[in-house]
């Protein structure tokens, strides 16, 4: 499962419609529901472990970059053509090292 983190300043109400703008585009471009999960989270507590991607605005990205996840910056939080540009190809980039760790897991028989 992909993990996604939808960053506002306080995590209530922009951070879900983030959320909802993210499973939108995710749904619109053919993924499956249920191999993503999005969670709403503000910028103090966003540097979870096990994210793989956020999406937020510049003003909070500064504050993600050296996590080690993608971070999906977006001008316009509630413009779903805008983070559908931007977060499809890091979604796809993320599948993609997501298999190649399994496939590795499987062939080798560790993580």
């Amino acid at each position: 499962m992909i993990k996604i983190g939808c960053v506002c300043g306080m995590g209530l109400g922009s951070g879900l419609l983030v959320k909802m703008g993210v499973d939108n585009v995710l749904k619109a471009a053919g993924y499956k529901e249920g191999t993503w999960q999005c969670e709403v989270m503000d910028v103090s507590t966003a540097r979870q472990t096990g994210i793989n991607i956020y999406v937020t605005t510049s003003e909070f990205s500064r504050n993600l970059m050296d996590t080690g996840a993608e971070v999906v910056e977006v001008k316009n939080l509630f413009n779903e053509k805008e983070i559908a540009e931007k977060l499809i190809p890091v979604y796809k980039k993320v599948v993609s090292k997501v298999k190649d760790y399994i496939k590795g897991v499987i062939y080798y028989g560790c993580s």
